[in-house]
């Protein structure tokens, strides 16, 4: 089985709205009618984006990348509380 990069999947998919033999376009890409109908059905769910992101979803990403950014300003917001007190103790 040929693997086929998110770019190739579009296209395919994209030629399918224009085609009107889905089985001769499957066989003239060497790709099976059953990978097709998978790759359409993610590509009109979630767009050109569905075939670049990699597990379950690109939430995942966005969420790991969320706790991250919610970890540094709260550390920063700890600095900035202790650097006032210290301050506040200095004058």
């Amino acid at each position: 089985m040929e693997k086929f990069t998110p770019d190739e999947k579009v296209a395919i998919v994209m030629e399918s709205f224009t085609s009107n033999n889905i089985a001769e376009l499957c066989r003239r890409h060497g790709v099976s009618v059953a990978s097709f109908y998978k790759w359409r059905d993610k590509f009109i769910e979630s767009g050109k984006k569905g075939f670049y992101e990699s597990g379950r979803s690109g939430e995942n990403e966005y969420q790991k990348e969320n706790e991250k950014l919610k970890r540094l300003v709260g550390d920063q917001a700890l600095v900035i509380d202790e650097l006032k007190k210290n301050y506040r103790g200095k004058r």
